[in-house]
């Protein structure tokens, strides 16, 4: 589990290095002996079979392919380093970008070179390209298990896809540079096609690499990791947070000079990756598993009555009986994705809906709608500190790990309390501009944004760990790409179709949408379309509570653990 462990990582370890007898003869078997290994005493306790003889890289790891690999005993200073690296910098250019979309394209920074959309077209496309972002991760995943694996894929896309989308987003923004009216064709390219495209194909692989990274009985060592990998995430996120937003309210040329950053960011970001090559485990491509998983599901639907089982080897079927059990275990870990939909629901309305409440807000000093995501980012990095370094090593003193059902709930809940933050906010938005005619501070929104992000360690990070965890071996990639999936693409997907049905709450008097002024504010009803938010998150918290739910988690997890029990 991810970080309730951490209090413990070397108790078990003392134990069995002062009585060695216990471990030479328990083998491999009792999986609580061996998955945290990082020392070189610990390297005579172990098989042979687990051993390199190489002393800079001692571990040793058989795939089911019969593809070698070996690993050091701390991959973090040696090589995962570079990946965060690359995660941070990719990460402040895709939110630099994200955060200030909806206020560019609605002319937020500069009412005279803006692509003239109204408050829903501009969150709308945002959220859309947010949920393509989230979609493409099957894409990424497709071409690094079948085809070139996860560091071609990273290393391809980010060069070819993802920096040409945030150069055209850039070029956009300078006044006349592409013609004598706004690009918006570009724009939209950018915004629907390289930008989504390349982050989401990047972001199915990169935590996937880093993972991989850690040979299998280091165990403990990939909690740590995941956990990391999210803090590295919202490092970049903050800084992208704060200095883009800030240098595009100066409009005009400015708002090309701040997108011009993630560009530069992100270059330097590939060249820090390729850096490192030479030190990465780089796991062979061993065939596409979801287009054969969508195979096998298609033609289970061809028998009477539809069944997996009937395409067993041992049942006359075509494919491997333990490939169709792997398959089985994928099905199930989508099903169990839907969980975390209803608080990710809540998650994308910091780059849509409350961008929306935000401007019509006074700033406080430089710090504006679009700036706010950033108390997200440092309530994750201090949450996730707080979490990881105390709450869960003081659980694991005391014997209590928290089932992951239990974590989806705990975030979930926060979801609930922050989006009923919005809601009060909003109804003092109009309470104050009804009695005085007048405006309250950006900075009521900091409620929401700093619970969603104590959720976000929760939820999104236990997520990531589950969908590696869970996943078995040759379906690393295509479990982080349904995992990112259900996070920004299904989440997203419906969050842009409850938008546009709930227009109507989004317009003046007058008919407008487009709520430019805290008039027009004041004469919608936003609150409306956030209680209908509020109904979904509280449902999503009763789900995770369900002992159903704990079952089918503790089932999904005892069918892995089989699985890999079997190779």
């Amino acid at each position: 589990m991810m970080g309730e462990s951490s209090g413990n990582l070397f108790k078990v370890r003392k134990v069995d290095l002062e009585n060695p007898h216990i471990v030479a003869n328990a083998g491999l078997d009792d999986q609580e002996d061996l998955e945290d290994i990082h020392h070189e005493e610990q390297l005579q306790f172990l098989d042979a079979k687990y051993l390199s003889g190489d002393p800079k890289r001692p571990l040793k790891n058989t795939d089911n392919a019969g593809n070698v690999y070996t690993y050091v005993l701390n991959p973090f200073a040696y090589c995962v380093m570079f990946i965060l690296i690359l995660e941070a910098l990719e990460r402040l250019s895709y939110y630099g970008v994200s955060y200030t979309q909806t206020s560019y394209l609605s002319g937020h920074y500069d009412a005279e070179w803006n692509a003239g959309f109204d408050s829903v077209a501009s969150a709308s496309l945002t959220q859309t390209s947010t949920a393509i972002a989230y979609t493409a991760p099957f894409v990424g995943a497709i071409i690094a298990d079948g085809f070139i694996g996860t560091y071609w894929t990273i290393a391809l896309f980010t060069a070819f896809v993802y920096i040409p989308g945030l150069l055209l987003i850039a070029l956009t923004a300078y006044p006349f540079l592409l013609g004598s009216t706004f690009p918006t064709t570009v724009i939209r390219v950018a915004l629907m096609a390289f930008y989504p495209i390349g982050a989401g194909a990047l972001k199915s692989c990169v935590n996937v690499l880093g993972a991989q990274q850690f040979h299998p009985l280091q165990k403990l060592a990939i909690e740590k990791y995941y956990v990391r990998f999210y803090m590295f995430i919202n490092i970049g996120a903050l800084v992208g947070g704060i200095i883009i937003p800030i240098i595009c309210q100066g409009g005009g040329v400015d708002v090309f000079y701040a997108y011009m950053i993630p560009v530069v960011c992100l270059s330097l970001g590939l060249l820090v990756f390729v850096l490192g090559t030479s030190r990465y485990v780089r796991p062979k491509p061993q065939g596409s598993v979801i287009l054969q998983t969508v195979g096998a599901a298609c033609r289970s639907l061809t028998v009477c009555p539809p069944s997996l089982e009937k395409m067993k080897e041992t049942n006359g079927g075509r494919y491997e009986d333990c490939f169709v059990e792997k398959v089985k275990v994928m099905g199930a870990l989508l099903l169990l994705m839907c969980y975390i939909v209803p608080f990710n629901i809540i998650y994308s309305q910091m780059l849509s809906v409350f961008i929306i409440q935000g401007n019509n807000m006074i700033p406080a000093g430089f710090i504006d709608a679009s700036m706010m995501q950033n108390f997200d980012a440092i309530s994750v990095l201090l949450s996730g500190w707080l979490i990881g370094s105390f709450l869960y090593p003081y659980l694991a003193k005391r014997g209590i790990v928290l089932h992951m059902m239990t974590k989806f709930a705990i975030g979930t809940a926060f979801s609930v309390v922050a989006i009923l933050c919005a809601i009060i906010v909003d109804y003092q938005i109009h309470s104050v501009y009804a009695s005085t005619g007048g405006q309250i501070s950006v900075m009521w929104q900091i409620f929401s944004f700093f619970l969603i992000g104590v959720g976000e360690i929760f939820l999104i990070s236990s997520a990531y760990e589950a969908a590696f965890k869970l996943s078995p071996d040759g379906f690393k990639a295509f479990g982080s790409a349904i995992n990112l999936f259900f996070i920004g693409g299904v989440a997203n997907y419906i969050s842009t179709a409850l938008l546009n049905a709930c227009n109507g709450y989004f317009l003046a008097a007058n008919g407008d949408s487009d709520l430019d002024t805290i008039q027009k504010y004041s004469e919608a009803h936003v609150y409306n379309y956030m209680w209908i938010l509020f109904g979904i998150a509280v449902a999503g918290v009763i789900a995770c509570l369900l002992p159903w739910s704990r079952d089918f988690y503790s089932f999904i997890e005892s069918k892995s653990s089989h699985i890999a029990s079997k190779n």
